[in-house]
């Protein structure tokens, strides 16, 4: 079958209509044979929009496992420099602040010197309460992953992206007004006075670190949809799967460089941690200054019938005038998209999408109940349950983000090389096993198997990296056709966060009930997963749609 596409009236950039003498389906179209490689304008583009998303993402998921320690009592109303809880914050305010917890009868006159202890009893609720800002942060992604597929229709892919950027630099100046208004450096025994003038804008500092948290958790869900599908818009089809790992790359970085900032060397002390958690907003200001030089995405142009600029744009990319078959095949899907029904009810009802939707939304929630947001969020937790002290914590949690920053960069690599669906299948059916001996040997001997469970920790972040830490976000656009893929990619990642959430909200109630067999818990989720996607998980690498739709009918 044939399919005509004729530009009428290309006056000021515009193609105001398409004609069509026969219907060509999505699954029918063929790739263009093109080679091209990595241009300067492309490596430019991958640059400005990883680094003032993704990399934002990751130090905003990174660092504040580390400030915890500053933030909790914070929140419960205590903010002196001494007032602090696990033992490495209490490490930091020693060392650095000279507070003493050894001589306590001629302190805390006031209360308000030392933290006081949570009763038993309350301990889950508390529990709960201190881990609020994280959970509020992941709505926050929840509710942007959603509505990112509104924002990249209405304005335009690289407005989309210039919207999640302001969310996260208006998050940073509320996270530094935080302490500003709400603080106390007193390091004696503080008077009622003193404790008096400290407490007056508590409300409204906890009220303006919330908001700073939801926004920063909105840009991040935002960008989990915009950055992926802009990429994909911008990128040669035989590199889209590498492209796309840029985001999950920049990520990992962003998770490594939050843990060092983090550090009490740096940021990670009583009276700077909200610098910690707000300079990372320096990388959006420049970034929104930056876009403007960067090629809008070609799809998007032709969506928008601006056809000429859509042209220019690919030439620019691609540093070749020979671009016109590229264009044409654009142009082919774009008008089947406008054909078809893309409609949210038409994704949730029709049998044609039933399995790419399900494989999608069970890959986004194993990647988060995998157990990798447990470790992320509470490692800081973890390590010091299990007998590191002080400064050991930082270098273990450390290690982590090393892990995963390597194990991203080979992924890229990978990705291309073994496929999607090996690299989702085998690591995952390891993780089984390793969150097994990891609920036997934290139940055993924590502090005498504290090596052991290390590598056993890090061999989990890095078979996560390999696959699950990546694919995810790619998956969601080799599956569905083009007319539904905008609103299939939004529900992927919202389930996405929607999993990531819980984790958040469950991780510290069940760890406080069931201890070490927590961990089963990640290893039932992870063995039916993989027993789903083992049946209904198509290979998805270099291949046409119709040759995916055949896996499952």
């Amino acid at each position: 079958m044939k399919s005509t596409i004729v530009p009428i009236n290309t006056q000021n950039n515009k193609c105001e209509s398409l004609s069509v003498n026969s219907f060509v389906s999505s699954e029918q179209i063929h790739s263009t044979s093109n080679d091209q490689k990595w241009t300067s304008s492309l490596i430019w583009a991958v640059i400005i929009v990883t680094f003032s998303t993704s990399f934002v993402m990751g130090v905003n998921t990174g660092g504040p496992n580390l400030y915890n320690g500053f933030i909790t009592p914070w929140l419960r109303g205590y903010p002196f420099p001494c007032q602090k809880e696990d033992s490495t914050s209490q490490w930091i305010a020693r060392v650095w602040l000279g507070c003493d917890y050894i001589n306590t009868a001629s302190k805390n006159q006031n209360g308000y010197y030392y933290l006081p202890s949570i009763p038993e009893k309350r301990r889950v609720a508390q529990n709960f309460i201190d881990s609020l800002h994280g959970i509020i942060f992941v709505i926050g992604a929840a509710i942007g992953s959603f509505t990112g597929q509104y924002w990249y229709l209405f304005l335009t892919r690289r407005n989309a992206l210039i919207m999640a950027m302001l969310f996260q630099i208006v998050a940073s100046i509320l996270m530094i007004s935080t302490l500003l208004i709400y603080h106390a450096n007193n390091l004696n025994d503080p008077n009622l006075l003193d404790i008096q003038l400290a407490l007056q804008n508590k409300d409204l500092a906890i009220s303006l670190f919330y908001l700073s948290r939801f926004l920063s958790g909105w840009s991040a869900g935002l960008s989990c949809v915009v950055t992926p599908i802009y990429l994909t818009d911008i990128s040669p089809r035989k590199m889209r799967g590498t492209l796309v790992t840029y985001h999950q790359l920049l990520i990992v970085i962003g998770v490594l460089i939050g843990q060092i900032v983090s550090l009490p060397w740096l940021l990670g002390q009583h009276d700077k941690w909200h610098l910690g958690m707000a300079w990372i907003g320096i990388f959006p200001l420049v970034g929104c200054f930056l876009m403007w030089t960067l090629d809008e995405s070609p799809r998007w142009l032709i969506q928008d019938r601006q056809r000429h600029a859509a042209i220019e744009s690919l030439r620019n990319l691609r540093k070749t005038n020979d671009i016109e078959e590229e264009i044409k095949e654009i142009e082919r899907e774009e008008l089947t998209v406008n054909i078809q029904d893309s409609s949210l009810f038409r994704l949730l009802t029709s049998s044609r999408f039933r399995w790419p939707l399900l494989t999608s939304i069970i890959l986004t929630g194993v990647s988060q109940f995998s157990g990798i947001n447990a470790v992320l969020f509470y490692s800081h937790g973890i390590f010091s349950q299990m007998g590191l002290l002080e400064d050991k914590v930082y270098w273990t949690v450390l290690s982590t983000g090393m892990s995963l920053v390597i194990s991203t960069l080979f992924s890229i690599k990978l990705i291309e090389s073994f496929g999607r669906r090996p690299l989702i299948l085998y690591p995952l059916a390891i993780i089984v096993i390793i969150m097994i001996l990891l609920s036997i040997f934290l139940k055993i001997n924590p502090e005498g198997l504290i090596i052991v469970i290390l590598l056993l920790i890090l061999l989990f972040i890095t078979l996560f990296a390999v696959g699950l830490g990546t694919i995810p976000y790619l998956y969601p656009n080799e599956v569905f056709t083009i007319s539904v893929r905008p609103i299939a990619h939004s529900i992927a990642m919202f389930s996405l966060f929607f999993n990531d959430a819980l984790v958040i909200v469950l991780f510290p109630l069940l760890h406080s009930i069931l201890n070490s067999y927590v961990f089963l818990i990640f290893c039932i989720y992870c063995l039916l997963s993989f027993v789903f996607l083992w049946k209904k998980m198509p290979e998805t690498k270099y291949k046409k749609f119709h040759e995916i739709e055949e896996f499952w009918w």
